[in-house]
């Protein structure tokens, strides 16, 4: 039997107030959505100021009336910068009762009545909790393993261990294939076993310094999965832009000259390419230095709270996201804005090599215009010339009866003669 004394589910929710370019319209509505979690009557205060960790209502603890009455709750909100978080408290109003392991699962059915499901988050968190019977002699993993399947049925028990103010601590990370990137995050729980009240009270004074952990923890796998997402729209960029290359090479290769209408059309869709890509590219570096900002509030939020708990407990299980993070994510990341910024060298040489080929065909359609002009030219002088002299029968032309009778068909016939001549005196000497 899987026994703890006063249950407690946690539940950290983190939803990004600002990001990239966003307006004021999107700032008021991720506020509102936020807004939404809480009662109705909440007092909200948030002023528009830059801020590590600010609670935003009051008091900073709401008690919210549960459905089911045997349990009591709070919700808790602050914002981090740019960041709301939400903690939902849940646990069995009882510190003196022994519950089993399955009380788990109606703490989390209360907490996800209280979620409005048209939040977008980030991230979040489940923090379980409670304390063993007196003189206990069950195993803490047991326990821990047994609230964990009360939680979540559906997944697999492979924890990392480690110890927190004398209790026994199992973290469960694994990510999760969300397709919706608002909603990326990963799966992860931490569950505590402590050995008695003492512990477990001692353990509520953690939990701002959680709140803080679990939000860079959460906007670190929040920016990797959106520079997936960032990384695949370059890659379908980069398939446009290889067909507008197919398409002028194969115009080389059969020695077609393409129109300027259409070699303005590629012309101008690749520029549209180029603009995408690059602000493609740009978020892209946007969402690596998110993470390392992130990981270096990570790292000193996590000293401190080693530093606030004793040299007794053994946390270096949450060094490991940090060290993935040092070794995957910023790496990955790396890599992929090197391959990009070559295919953006890729965009400009075919842009280069397009504009180059409109203006070689805009010079070529010039030069024929003006030989137009020239031989036209010629071709009405002689025809004004020869017309008035012809009508008058002058000179040479009154020994032809032919000019005198039709001076306009003779004329014509001249100045066709004289254009002729001019247009191919012309082409001769280019």
């Amino acid at each position: 039997m899987s026994d703890l004394i006063y249950p407690t589910l946690d539940l950290f929710l983190y939803a990004l107030k600002t990001s990239l370019n966003t307006t004021d319209a999107e700032t008021q509505k991720n506020q509102a959505a936020f807004l939404a979690q809480l009662p109705s009557d909440t007092k909200f205060h948030d002023p528009d100021i830059e801020t590590e960790y600010l609670e935003i209502t009051h008091p900073p603890q709401i008690n919210f009336i549960p459905h089911n009455q045997t349990l009591e709750g709070y919700y808790y909100a602050v914002r981090l910068n740019d960041t709301y978080g939400l903690q939902i408290d849940c646990s069995i109003n009882n510190q003196a009762e022994i519950k089993p392991a399955r009380s788990f699962a109606i703490l989390k059915a209360e907490i996800e009545q209280k979620i409005n499901e048209e939040l977008s988050i980030i991230g979040k968190t489940w923090l379980v909790s409670g304390w063993l019977p007196e003189n206990s002699s069950q195993n803490p993993e047991d326990i821990a393993k047994d609230c964990y399947y009360a939680l979540f049925k559906d997944t697999y028990w492979q924890p990392e261990k480690g110890t927190f103010l004398d209790g026994k601590v199992f973290q469960i990370w694994h990510s999760e294939n969300i397709t919706n990137h608002l909603n990326s995050n990963d799966h992860h729980v931490i569950i505590t076993i402590y050995p008695h009240e003492e512990s477990a009270k001692q353990a509520a004074e953690f939990y701002k310094d959680w709140m803080g952990l679990f939000c860079y923890r959460s906007k670190i796998s929040w920016a990797y999965w959106q520079s997936r997402l960032v990384k695949e729209s370059l890659l379908n960029h980069y398939k446009q832009i290889e067909e507008n290359r197919k398409i002028t090479n194969l115009s080389n290769y059969r020695q077609e000259k393409q129109n300027i209408t259409t070699s303005r059309k590629i012309l101008n869709n690749i520029d549209s390419i180029l603009q995408q890509y690059t602000i493609d590219l740009l978020n892209l570096s946007f969402q690596k230095q998110i993470i390392e900002i992130n990981l270096s509030n990570y790292q000193l939020r996590l000293a401190l709270i080693k530093e606030k708990a004793g040299q007794n407990n053994q946390l270096d299980f949450l060094e490991k996201f940090s060290a993935l993070a040092n070794k995957k994510y910023l790496p990955q990341i790396t890599k992929d804005i090197e391959n990009m910024q070559l295919g953006l060298q890729l965009l400009e040489d075919t842009i280069n090599t397009t504009r180059s080929r409109i203006e070689v065909e805009k010079a070529e359609r010039e030069h024929n215009f003006q030989e137009l002009v020239a031989v036209a030219g010629a071709g009405i002088a002689t025809v004004s010339l020869v017309r008035e002299t012809a009508k008058d029968c002058k000179d040479i032309f009154s020994q032809v009866r032919f000019f005198c009778n039709y001076p306009l068909s003779a004329s014509l016939i001249v100045g066709i003669i004289v254009g002729f001549m001019v247009w191919w005196l012309r082409k001769r000497l280019r």
